[in-house]
Formats: C-alpha cells, sequence, structure tokens
C-alpha cells in the first residue's frame, strides 16, 4: 500500500485517462466473454436444426445462427478497439507519469546540498534514477492495465459460471484459492530479493562510474587488472542475487500453469460427466460456453503471478527512489526572504564570530572578516586550515548559522538563494567543466551570453592567448570533465565562466594554482584593471598572487591568527612572514 500512496500524487493529474482506461475494461471484457456465450448457442442451434424432430422449421435455427455469427464478428471487433484504446489511455498515462517523477527526482537533487553528494555515490544515484524510476513506471501502468482486466474477467466470468452450473464452478475455484495463498507466501521473498539485486545493482553503477572518471589514474598505477577484478566479483554478485530473485520467482509461473491445468482437467472430467449424465440439464452449447469462460480465465490467471512479481519489484524501487526524495536539504529558501533596493546585491561582506563544525569536528572558530564593498580581500593559510571551508560558506555552499555572514547588511540566510548566487562569481579549486565547448563552458552561467562577453572574459582570464591550440577554437568540444585541457586552462575556463556573469562578489579558491607564476601575474594584473568594483574573495597558497590585496588574513586551525595589510603583516614577523620568507628561498632555489 505504500506503494500505491507513493505513486498516487503523480497519478492524480491523469486521472482521467486512467478512469477512461479502467471504465474500458469491463466493455472489453464482456465483449470477449460474449464471444463464448454467442459460441454456445451456435452449437445449441446447430444441434437444433440438425434434429430429425425440427422437420420443416430447421431453416429458422439456421437464420438465428447467421446473426450469431455476425454477432460475434462484431464482439470481437469491441473486443479489438477496445483493448487497444485501454492500452492507449494506462500505458500513455504511466509514461507521463514517469516524467514527472524523473523531472521531480531531478529538480529534488538540484535543490540538495553538499553533504548530500559527499555521502551518496554517483552510481547509485544514476540507477535509482533510471532503471528504478522505470520499474515505478510498471506501478503505474501495466499493473494497473492487468489488475483492471483480471478483476473484471472474474467478476463477469465467474457469475456467468455459476448461471450455467454452481457444483462445477465451485468446484473450479479450489484450485483458484490456493494459487492466492502460494503468491501471497512468494511475494514477500521475491521483494527481499528483488530489493537486494537492486542494490547489488547501484554498487555496481558505482564502480563503474568510478573507474571510468578514474581511468588515467588506474592506467598510471597499473590497476587494470585489479579493478577488473573488483567488477567481476561485484558483477559475480549480481548475477548470483538475480539468480536468488529468479529462483523464487521461477515458482510463480508453473504455480500458475498447474492451476490453469488442475482446473482444465477438473473441467473434462467434471463437466464431461455432467454432460453425458442424462439427468443432466446441462446442454452442449452449455458446457462449451464453460469452457470458453474459463479458457478466457487462464491468461488472467497467469498475469496474476507477472502482476505479484512486478509489483514487488516496483515497490523495491519505490523504496530507493523515496529514499533520495525524503533526503532533506540543509540549505533552505527563507520563508520571508529580505531582499535588497533594486534585487542588486553590491558586495560588502560581513563575517561575524563564526563557527563551523563538519561531522563534529570544529573546522571554523570565531571567525571575523570585514569586507567593503569593490575591495579585495585574501585569506591564506596552512592546508586543512579551513580556507576553502570558509569561503564556501559565503555562496551557502554549506549550512551556517543565523546571524553570522552579512552581504549588504542582510543576514545571508534571509537572502533569496538565486538572488545570493547570481551576485557571487564562485571558481573552486577544482575546476569542472561540462562536456561541451569551449564557448558553453564560458558562457554557462548566462541564458544567452554574447560574442563579445565570451571574448572578453577568455581575454581577461589569460585562455585566449591559448586558442590557436584548438583547431575549432571557442567551438572545440573539452571532453567530459575538460579532459582535452590542461590543469592550468581549465581553471582560466572557469575564470572567465565567473566573470562572465559580471558578479557582485567573485570568490577565487586557488583558481589559479596550476598556472605558472608568470601567467599567473597577467592574470591578476587584469583582475586588478577590470574588477575595481568587485568585492574579491581571493583564497591562495603563493603569496606573491595576494600582495595586491586591501587586507589579508591568515587562518590557522580555523581561527583568525593575523591580519592586516602585505606590509603589516611583516612587521608583525609571523606566521605569514615565515610563509612568505619560505616562499621567497623556494622561488631562489627554482632559479638557480
Amino acid at each position: 500500500m505504500n506503494s500505491i500512496r507513493f505513486i498516487l500524487p503523480f497519478a492524480k493529474p491523469y486521472r482521467r485517462r486512467y478512469l477512461a482506461g479502467i471504465l474500458l475494461a469491463p466493455l472489453s471484457i464482456g465483449s470477449l466473454l460474449a464471444i463464448p456465450w454467442l459460441t454456445g448457442n451456435c452449437v445449441d442451434l446447430l444441434r437444433e436444426s440438425m434434429s430429425p424432430s425440427n422437420g420443416a422449421d430447421s431453416l429458422a435455427p439456421l437464420e438465428a445462427l447467421k446473426i450469431l455469427l455476425l454477432l460475434i464478428v462484431c464482439f470481437a471487433c469491441i473486443r479489438g478497439i477496445t483493448l487497444f484504446a485501454i492500452r492507449w489511455f494506462i500505458i500513455s498515462a504511466s509514461r507521463k507519469v514517469e516524467f514527472d517523477l524523473r523531472d521531480r527526482l531531478f529538480s529534488h537533487l538540484q535543490g540538495l546540498d553538499q553533504g548530500f553528494y559527499n555521502r551518496w555515490k554517483t552510481g547509485d544515484i544514476l540507477a535509482r534514477c533510471t532503471q528504478d524510476v522505470e520499474r515505478v513506471r510498471i506501478l503505474a501502468g501495466p499493473i494497473i492495465m492487468y489488475s483492471a482486466n483480471t478483476a473484471c474477467m472474474l467478476v463477469i466470468a465467474i457469475p456467468l459460471m455459476l448461471s450455467i452450473s454452481i457444483k462445477l464452478t465451485l468446484l473450479l475455484l479450489i484450485p483458484l484459492s490456493l494459487l492466492t495463498l502460494s503468491v501471497r507466501k512468494i511475494g514477500p521473498r521475491v521483494h527481499s530479493a528483488v530489493f537486494k539485486a537492486q542494490e547489488t545493482l547501484s554498487d555496481l553503477s558505482s564502480l563503474s562510474q568510478e573507474d571510468f572518471a578514474g581511468i588515467r589514474v588506474i592506467k598510471s598505477f597499473a590497476q587494470e587488472e585489479a579493478e577488473a577484478e573488483r567488477f567481476r566479483k561485484l558483477s559475480g554478485q549480481y548475477v548470483d542475487d538475480n539468480l536468488e530473485a529468479a529462483r523464487i520467482q521461477a515458482w510463480m509461473q508453473p504455480l500458475v500453469g498447474g492451476v490453469n491445468e488442475l482446473s482444465l482437467m477438473l473441467l473434462l472430467l467434471l463437466g464431461g460427466w455432467y454432460l453425458l449424465d442424462a439427468g443432466s440439464d446441462l446442454t452442449l452449447g452449455q458446457f462449451i460456453q464453460f469452457a470458453g469462460y474459463q479458457f478466457q480465465l487462464i491468461w488472467p490467471m497467469i498475469s496474476i503471478g507477472w502482476v505479484v512479481n512486478q509489483f514487488h519489484r516496483a515497490s523495491a524501487s519505490v523504496v530507493r527512489v523515496k529514499a533520495i526524495l525524503e533526503s532533506e536539504s540543509n540549505i533552505n529558501p527563507p520563508a520571508e526572504p529580505s531582499r535588497p533596493e533594486a534585487d542588486e546585491l553590491k558586495g560588502a561582506i560581513s563575517i561575524r564570530n563564526l563557527d563551523f563544525s563538519y561531522n563534529g569536528k570544529k573546522v571554523l572558530s570565531n571567525v571575523s572578516i570585514e569586507v567593503p564593498a569593490g575591495h579585495t580581500v585574501a585569506i591564506i593559510g596552512r592546508t586543512g586550515s579551513g580556507k576553502s571551508t570558509l569561503i564556501k560558506t559565503l555562496p551557502r555552499m554549506v549550512a551556517v548559522a543565523d546571524g553570522k555572514i552579512f552581504i549588504d547588511g542582510i543576514d545571508i540566510n534571509q537572502l533569496p538563494i538565486g538572488l545570493l548566487r547570481k551576485a557571487i562569481g564562485f571558481v573552486p579549486q577544482e575546476s569542472f567543466l561540462f562536456s561541451r565547448t569551449i564557448r558553453d563552458n564560458i558562457g554557462f552561467g548566462l541564458d544567452a551570453p554574447s560574442e563579445d562577453g565570451v571574448l572578453s572574459a577568455a581575454r581577461i582570464s589569460g585562455l585566449q592567448k591559448d586558442m590557436d591550440q584548438f583547431p575549432r577554437g571557442y567551438d572545440e568540444l573539452v571532453g567530459e570533465r575538460g579532459v582535452t585541457l590542461s590543469g592550468g586552462q581549465k581553471q582560466r575556463a572557469a575564470l572567465a565562466r565567473a566573470l562572465l556573469v559580471r558578479p557582485s562578489i567573485l570568490l577565487l579558491d586557488d583558481s589559479l594554482s596550476a598556472v605558472d607564476t608568470q601567467t599567473e601575474k597577467e592574470i591578476l594584473a587584469e583582475l586588478r584593471a577590470t574588477t575595481d568594483l568587485i568585492t574579491t574573495v581571493v583564497v591562495a597558497q603563493r603569496i606573491s598572487s595576494i600582495l595586491h590585496a586591501d587586507r589579508i588574513y591568515v587562518i590557522d586551525e580555523g581561527e583568525v591568527a593575523e591580519q592586516g595589510t602585505h606590509k603589516e603583516l611583516l612587521e608583525q614577523n609571523g606566521l605569514y612572514a615565515e610563509t612568505y620568507r619560505l616562499q621567497l628561498l623556494s622561488d631562489e632555489l627554482e632559479d638557480m
């Protein structure tokens, strides 16, 4: 029932289609069962017309026989048309349900915070969004269709059989009762086995996705055979799980078939005995009618097993899809958002006594930073000191408490998320590029980027001078994750993407680490000349890249250890001065 409750909201918009399909089911089944009834009457009319006692009136039954044969053709046509209509209404509705569910799932995934993606594997998410959604569609389509047809068949056929012979019908219903009990016993085992197989498939998808994404690392360490063995073991586990599910399901088809064969044997044995009994009022035509009704019950009986198997498969998939839809983001839009004047942020940043913990471990402690609009602030510190975490709090990539971070005097938790993030150009440490053209990657943040804007952003980021390396220029495909570009080119493309949106705040999280020193100086010079009205926060390892900053903050073990201009920090002769001297010494050694 949980599976039905889950699918109902998605099916509700298409209730007219479902209603039309379900209402046509009695007409379809009725026209199908009318054929055995007409056939039995034809047999009785033929016997009547062949009777010697009928005499001159033998032509009358033949005229009635022609009408019955014409009715058989008509009902066969009605059966065909209604069967097509039922499939059209219900299956088309299930495809729309599938579309809505997949769209809902994707939209929900887009709104989840970074913590969700840290916990879930990409391959597992993909398996749930594809194969599991398809199995849920079967619940919203074929299962409903076959269930409606089977229910109508039982409701209409059994009373017709009872009208012919109550005793014979009751005897033939005994195997049906045994089948129902057996299905109820096997069903939960099918559900458990299928769920386990689908979980293994998710693990297999995750392994495949990780190995394809990290193929260069695998080859670099000559681990092809080791990874192939991991895949082989997991694939074998998936086969074993499916074989176990198939073993349990294998009982269903012989069981249903055996019930039908037993019913047919009882029909021939008991029906023949009743037919030959002189005291019985069962005619040959009625016997044929009864046999026809039972024959039409065979497929619904078989479909019961299929419906049960598919229902449990779909139920297992519902549980897996719900696990994603029920995941909640730690970052939610404000109930009553505060909007700045003209819906634009100028970029003044105020961080006040910020604390942040991750998995119970304190990452930031009592951090306070002030950045006036249009100023440049640099953040430097040892690896793991919390610099990247700090910069991720500004666009709400991670959740922070109320009253800790303000932009233009407004708490970021009270700003509309879309407005906040559109005002921020964020270039993370690991530059991600989509498998599209260079032009598409640079213009990703805008619906319709101009050619001049793309060229200008590429020039400022220093990417334009490398364009002669690509035969198609800006229309060159960069491959998955930008694999055809060097590390420095990927960073510069990501920087150009951030600059193109003309943000009020520019966040650079060590985004020039893969660029040589000379190119870095050229890019920084261009940035200083073109971003003087943009509030810029730079996280860096090399002090040479932050000398121009209006203020520099040194983060150590999650706290602000030092702050000031470059000159002031050198005079303090603390951690910053020590780091600067070490980097100067390293540069001198490289030049020797």
